[in-house]
This record gives structure tokens, C-alpha cells and sequence, in this order.
């Protein structure tokens, strides 16, 4: 084990424990219609140029160029809309009818818009003339060969487009990491369920569910483990066909005589990799190790603290296993703060706080008023974690301070 009972990890140190030997997860083809979300295994290889061939831009006539004269006028010698090429020539004083996304004729390499020309029967008067030749080249967004999309790529609905317009038709993706999610403590009962004396709701593992869906995962909630030992290695034993990858345990893992969660991974087989880490919230964090691959993270089983841990620690883990980088999950950005700030202690501090766009364009971050961990009703509000380093002085209002965003970012409503 790393650590004492009473040395703490930095988060950095923890955080590279935990990802280390960490392998992405295999991929698996999966039509592009499916793939939302997803994260690539492969690159995406064009298999053909976009546009395959040269095309107009706009509804109107295919000519030559030395015909765009004023006042002239054309024969009109036949029609290509779109997906119906015309394939004869285009000749000195002839016009070609064509569709915006016509194949562009032979011979002709300047589209007459139609709203400046006359027609009457094949006949074709040159009204005004635009210099701009409305064509798209073959090849004009890329080629048949190009890389258009990596390895690690989240598949967004604009790189879905991008990978059909390649044409595949399929994609190799990595296969989500399954992660069973296990509350633990006599106390808890399932949203819904009546609460008896001194029993409280488990009000995080839907919302943990929700994240690892959100960060490539697929969730697999467990029933809640007892407080007592042979109990819950008898449950942690009958859950080892899940065939999970992570396993996250809420609570059970302080120093009280119920908190048994970690000797029972413990005789399972598990090493205890750290328990402790320098954070608020979010002290109790741990780290087991199965032979086999499998990895146990255990959060607090105070809600807040699991929320925000999970960001810290969760979010890395599944991205290193789909793929993708994980310091990128955890990568801070700046924004000004809207009040001061005491110092802080001998912790790193998460405080939970809203990032706004503010009336000068710039981002401004307000910590939310009471940061108690038992508080809930402030993650249905705050988009954001603010950074505060171990021994940081006091901050005032109008300094800069590193945020990590955990949810969308808006305009403020006092502009």
C-alpha cells in the first residue's frame, strides 16, 4: 500500500497510480448511425474525393468562361441536375441548364446564376456577369486517401457527418468500459423507498450513472452492500459476473468499524493501492487492484464528495480506457473571480462554483456561498470546480483562478 494511516496523496500522485498500465479498451465495428458519442479506435480514411467530381454552387447555366459577356447570346444544349450529369462538351456560345450540386459538363468552367440571364426557348441572353465562377473543384473538403478523423476522437453529430461524407459505413470504436457502481451502508434506502428512522436516500448513484455514461462508459448499478464484513464479500462475490472493468464503491472505506468495504476487497484479492488523498472535499478516496485488470475506485459516500471526486478521478480513468487523454478531462481553464477568496489550507480545495460569461465577454467564476459537503442542491446549479491550491493566499475580487468546467457554460443573467 502507498501511504501510511495518516499520509495523504496529492491528487497528481493518486491520479498516476490509479492510470497507470490503464490499456484502452478493444474496438468494435458499429454502424455510423450507432456511433454517437463514441470514441474512435481507428482513423477514418476518405474513400473517395468530396465532391467526387466538379460541381455548381449555385442553381444556373454551365459555360465557358470567354462566353460570360454581357448582352450575348447562347444555345442551350441540355440540362444536368444533380445526380444526372451531362456528359457532352461544352462548346464556344452553348449553355448547360444545371442544378446547385449538378456535375459541371466538360468543357465548361463558369456557372451563369439564372437570375441574370433571359431565356427564351434554347436561346439564352448574358445579362449581367459575376466574375465568381460558382464551382466547387473535386476534391474541394478533401481527397480520397485523407485522414479526415483519428484515433481518440469523440464521434460528435459534425464528425458523424464528416465520416458519411467519407463514406463509411461503419466505424471501429472503442468498446465502453463497463463500471458497476456500489453503494454501501446499512443506512441507505433506493430513491422512492420509505425511509425509516436514521435511514437516508442514496442520492448519488443515479447521478454517477449519468457521468459515466456522459465520459464513454456503460454504468451497471449494483444493490446497496451491508455494513458487515462476510455480508458484503458474499455480495461483492455473487456481482463478479458483470464483467466490469472498474468497479466504484461509495462510503464504507473510513475508519469506522462498520467501514468495511476495503478488508473485504482486501480478502477478495485486491491490493490496496492508496487510501487517503490531499482534497476537499474527498479524504476518503482509495485504490484496489485485482490481478486479473480489474480496478476499484472508492469514493465517499457523502454525495457532494463523490460528485466531485468523481470528476477528479473517474472521469481520467475512463478516458485513459477509451482512448482519449486523460489530462485532457482534468485540464483547468482561467476566469476572473467575482469575490475574494481566504486562503486555503493544507488540502488542495474543489469548491463547487458557476462560470458565466459576463458583461465584457469574459469569463467570471462565483464559488457557490456554502460549500458544507452534505449540501446537494448546489450540483443541480454549478457548472464548474474552482482550483485551490494547497497554502493558496488569499484571492480577491478581479484575479484569475483556474476552474474545471463540468457543465455547460452560459451567459450571465445580470448583463
Amino acid at each position: 500500500m502507498t501511504g501510511g494511516a495518516t499520509e495523504l496523496l496529492d491528487l497528481a500522485d493518486a491520479r498516476a497510480l490509479l492510470l497507470r498500465a490503464v490499456e484502452a479498451t478493444p474496438g468494435e465495428r458499429v454502424p455510423l448511425a450507432q456511433c454517437s458519442g463514441r470514441i474512435l479506435a481507428d482513423a477514418v480514411i476518405a474513400e473517395r474525393n468530396q465532391p467526387p467530381e466538379a460541381l455548381s454552387a449555385m442553381d444556373g447555366y454551365a459555360i465557358r468562361l470567354e462566353d460570360a459577356v454581357a448582352g450575348s447570346t447562347l444555345q442551350v444544349i441540355g440540362t444536368s441536375p444533380a445526380g444526372k450529369p451531362f456528359r457532352r462538351p461544352v462548346r464556344r456560345n452553348q449553355a448547360v441548364q444545371i442544378a446547385t450540386g449538378g456535375v459541371v459538363p466538360p468543357g465548361a468552367d463558369h456557372i451563369l446564376i439564372q437570375e441574370n440571364v433571359t431565356r427564351e426557348g434554347s436561346r439564352l441572353r448574358v445579362g449581367q456577369c459575376n466574375p465568381q465562377a460558382y464551382i466547387r473543384p473535386a476534391g474541394m473538403d478533401f481527397a480520397a486517401g485523407e485522414v479526415v478523423l483519428r484515433e481518440g476522437d469523440e464521434l460528435t453529430p459534425g464528425r458523424l457527418a464528416l465520416a458519411g461524407a467519407a463514406n463509411a459505413g461503419s466505424l471501429l470504436v472503442r468498446r465502453r468500459p463497463r463500471v458497476a457502481i456500489m453503494p454501501g451502508g446499512d443506512e441507505l434506502r433506493e430513491p422512492g423507498e420509505p425511509l425509516g428512522e436514521g435511514e437516508i436516500v442514496n442520492s448519488i448513484t443515479s447521478a454517477l450513472a449519468a457521468l459515466v455514461g456522459n465520459w464513454g462508459g456503460t454504468p451497471l448499478p449494483q444493490p446497496i452492500l451491508p455494513d458487515e464484513r462476510n455480508a458484503a464479500e458474499a455480495q461483492l462475490r455473487s456481482s463478479e459476473g458483470l464483467g466490469a472493468e472498474v468497479i466504484v464503491t461509495l462510503g464504507g472505506a473510513s475508519v469506522g468499524e462498520r467501514d468495511c468495504l476495503r478488508p473485504a476487497f482486501n480478502d477478495l484479492g485486491a491490493d490496496i493501492v492508496f487510501h487517503g488523498i490531499a482534497v476537499v472535499p474527498g479524504k476518503p478516496c482509495w485504490h484496489a487492484r485485482f490481478a486479473d485488470g480489474r480496478l476499484v475506485l472508492g469514493l465517499p459516500g457523502n454525495p457532494s464528495s463523490a460528485f466531485v471526486c468523481a470528476h477528479l478521478l473517474l472521469k481520467p480513468l475512463l478516458w485513459a480506457l477509451t482512448g482519449r487523454d486523460p489530462g485532457e478531462a482534468v485540464r483547468p481553464i482561467a476566469a476572473r473571480l467575482t469575490r475574494p477568496l481566504a486562503e486555503n489550507g493544507r488540502r488542495e480545495a474543489y469548491l463547487r462554483a458557476k462560470v458565466e460569461v459576463d458583461g465584457e465577454g469574459c469569463l467570471a467564476v462565483t464559488p457557490w456561498p456554502n460549500q458544507d459537503s452534505g449540501m446537494v442542491t448546489p450540483l443541480a446549479s454549478v457548472n464548474s470546480l474552482l482550483v485551490r491550491p494547497i497554502a493558496a493566499p488569499v484571492a480577491s475580487t478581479g484575479e484569475m483562478a483556474q476552474v474545471l468546467v463540468i457543465g455547460r457554460i452560459s451567459a450571465s443573467s445580470k448583463q
